[in-house]
């Protein structure tokens, strides 16, 4: 199993990176071929699930387009702890059958996007006896081995997860000082982390264009379009534009609504009926913290929300701590940061008493990550967080040209797309190729293991530039570090950090402004670089965007 595996892993990364070094997005949007194709699906948003459904559908041969109302990634998929789960939580409750699927999900992710997905080390400590006890934990730590033993087919040397095993006291103290003192033991065990959520978004909708996909941000469905009676597509408009946007028509057998919080108003816009998807009933936040350094390892920490007892992850991320996440009622969208606060509050005041040696308060953060989720608040015996995902078929409202996606797990975006597509394919009434995204890399996936093409950058001539910008460049843009590397030697101003303390560099915004439809400084700063998600771009940062987005504009 594990060589088939691997020969087609093989098979396909070869036919994914002829001509990879074309420029395939470009600098503008293609409103025209928009409004004058028409397509076998539509997809309405450019989240992850969004992108992972174009991707799907456009390898499977069918005709593709995908719009998104503001940039590529900038809702919930901004959200995000970074963590691609691989089901340990499933087994706490002894659903062997989802575990397996997050098992199967991690693996799909670290085998087509090993220069964006690594392994991450978690540990749990343990005492006495019962549900912390280190019996409990060691038949826990087997059980989740034995249950991810393919957890490993096809995946890359460096990108494997290794089995889990028990810590003693000093060992757990070693890994997570001054978190555990009053713990005998521990356990070890691994999941799997993302390099940059924003950059994997695009990645993916690199693929698809590759595929023969037509994209477009800042493009917002306002409406249905309809032949006798029929959703034949959608009224879009130009949202550079605002309201006096140009407007147009998008014509499609079948329209795939991943618009993530705003799919129960595309949905009610689309089939004309109120409630046909019901609205994000709760808020999601995870918090950026300062001094990072001192987390070398990722922990669980034990934390009470009106009475229920669950964990929160403290995760090390680039440098910077990660606490998340909290899961809140939360009747309507926060329109401004006013009415953020009160959340954020009581997320610090629930941080605090779990984790008292951190001493967290107010200034302790640096970035708020904050969006609507559907939650189960409110339903007898309801586990707390998300629920798992939701496809809608508007065919029991009679439009069965219309789907609606909820899904909120970044780990199982590829699997909600398959079944997505899937029911697409059958829909449109075309035979199709099989799904082939959980094995064929991506695109930017290196040719060799993410260490070896990672030495192989610093060692060469690399026009300069120092070791952290190099192995940066090569996890933020695997195959493609050669088109950053050829910018800098054309112009070594390029290879000029942007910030002191990051990797980011000049030339990563030329890339972006040329190649990665960035339309606005904020494009820039939070999803093609990363500055802002790190919390690291001050008023440098969106002057350098500012200016290469002039450079653009000039004859």
């Amino acid at each position: 199993m594990a060589k088939a595996r691997g020969k087609a892993r093989a098979a396909a990364s070869a036919g994914s990176r002829r001509g990879r070094l074309k420029l395939v997005w470009g600098v503008q949007r293609d409103l025209g071929s928009l409004a004058g194709s028409s397509f076998d699906v539509l997809v309405v948003g450019g989240g992850i699930v969004g992108a992972c459904v174009a991707r799907d559908a456009a390898l499977r041969g069918l005709r593709v387009a995908l719009i998104e109302r503001g940039d590529f990634g900038g809702g919930i998929s901004w959200n995000s702890l970074k963590i691609v789960h691989g089901g340990l939580r499933s087994l706490q409750g002894l659903d062997i059958r989802q575990a397996r699927h997050f098992v199967r999900e991690r693996r799909a992710w670290l085998t087509i996007a090993p220069h964006l997905v690594e392994p991450l080390s978690f540990v749990v400590p343990t005492r006495g006896i019962g549900r912390e006890s280190a019996l409990v934990m060691r038949a826990g730590l087997a059980l989740n081995d034995l249950v991810s033993s393919d957890r490993n087919e096809g995946v890359v040397a460096s990108r494997r997860i290794a089995d889990g095993r028990a810590l003693s006291g000093d060992e757990l103290r070693a890994l997570a000082p001054g978190v555990f003192d009053a713990y005998t033991g521990g356990a070890l065990f691994h999941d799997a982390q993302l390099y940059s959520a924003e950059r994997l978004v695009l990645a993916v909708l690199e693929d698809a264009v590759r595929a023969g996909a037509t994209i477009a941000n800042y493009v917002e469905e306002v409406g249905a379009m309809r032949d006798g009676g029929v959703l034949a597509g959608v009224s879009a408009r130009d949202a550079l534009g605002g309201e006096s946007g140009e407007r147009f028509d998008v014509r499609a057998a079948m329209i795939v609504n991943a618009a993530g919080a705003g799919a129960a108003s595309v949905a009610e816009r689309l089939t004309g009926r109120q409630g046909s998807a019901a609205p994000m009933a709760g808020i999601a936040l995870n918090l950026m913290l300062a001094g990072g350094a001192s987390v070398k390892t990722a922990f669980a920490i034990a934390a009470s929300e009106e009475g229920r007892m669950r964990r929160l992850f403290v995760v090390p991320w680039r440098g910077r701590t990660l606490v998340g996440t909290a899961h809140y009622a939360c009747e309507r969208m926060l329109t401004s940061e006013a009415e953020l606060e009160p959340h954020i509050e009581r997320f610090l005041r629930e941080i605090a008493a779990a984790w008292p040696a951190r001493a967290i308060t107010r200034e302790s953060v640096l970035l708020v990550h904050a969006g609507m989720q559907p939650l189960p608040h409110g339903a007898p015996g309801a586990k707390h967080g998300p629920p798992a995902h939701t496809i809608i078929d508007h065919a029991r409202e009679g439009v069965p040209q219309l789907l609606t996606a909820i899904g909120p797990k970044l780990t199982t975006s590829r699997a909600i797309a398959e079944e997505l597509v899937d029911l697409v394919a059958t829909r449109v009434g075309k035979g199709t190729r099989a799904c082939e995204t959980a094995t064929r890399p991506l695109a930017s996936a290196p040719a060799d293991d993410v260490a070896i093409a990672i030495a192989r950058a610093l060692a060469g001539d690399r026009a300069g530039m120092p070791e952290d910008v190099v192995t940066h460049l090569v996890r933020s843009y695997g195959a493609g570090y050669d088109a950053l590397l050829a910018l800098v030697r054309e112009r070594s101003a390029l290879g000029a950090r942007i910030e002191s303390d990051s990797p980011v560099i000049v030339a990563q915004l030329e890339h972006a402004v040329r190649n990665e439809m960035a339309m606005r400084a904020d494009d820039l700063v939070d999803r093609r670089t990363e500055l802002g998600a790190t919390a690291r771009a001050t008023g440098r940062s969106r002057a350098a965007a500012e200016a290469a987005l002039a450079a653009r504009a000039l004859p």
